[in-house]
């Protein structure tokens, strides 16, 4: 196996540990925030519309400026808003880290899935892409058990903390060990 797929592995489980440690304790987080567990449809919303709204283009500025400066920006501002998380108070302030967060995931994910699509090969494009899937999937199980003990024994700050972190050593692996044409 080549090593940019072996460091797209990496990246794609570090990814998938960060984003995952959330998933099980995000709304019990909006709850403590807004004290009412009905506004979690608000939080998320906000992520996926600008999700939506942006990643056409930051798609066409990965095209025109390279990977690179979008991948770092993007898990920089998935750090910041993780950080942010742990300073929010107020649902307000969730919803715009929730539009800052659908911010970050429009410049990473073009420049991370055109990254996917130069380096797997053409003979065996569907297995490694099945690899980066499996990858994906097993670390999602795998940070809901990670997610639960740092909960447990740290505390929710501390589970924002690593979630960004993971998200941004991934970041860093992807712009400084991976030799790529932009």
């Amino acid at each position: 196996m080549r090593r940019e797929i072996r460091l797209l592995l990496l990246a794609e489980l570090l990814i998938a540990l960060g984003l995952g440690m959330l998933g099980p304790y995000y709304a019990i987080y909006v709850e403590k925030i807004a004290n009412d567990n009905s506004l979690i449809g608000y939080s998320y919303a906000a992520f996926w519309l600008s999700v939506g709204f942006f990643s056409p283009l930051f798609g066409r500025f990965v095209d025109r400026k390279g990977r690179k400066i979008f991948l770092i920006l993007g898990g920089f501002l998935a750090f910041l808003v993780s950080i942010g998380y742990t300073l929010a108070s107020a649902i307000y302030q969730l919803i715009l880290l929730e539009i800052i967060n659908g911010i970050a995931t429009a410049c990473f994910n073009p420049a991370y899935k055109s990254m996917v699509s130069e380096f797997t090969s053409k003979k065996s494009k569907g297995f490694e892409y099945g690899l980066l899937d499996s990858v994906s999937y097993m670390a999602y199980g795998i940070s809901a058990l990670l997610a639960t003990i740092i909960l447990a024994n740290l505390g929710l700050k501390s589970l924002f903390i690593f979630s960004g972190t993971f998200q941004l050593v991934s970041s860093i692996i992807l712009t400084r060990k991976v030799s790529y044409k932009s």
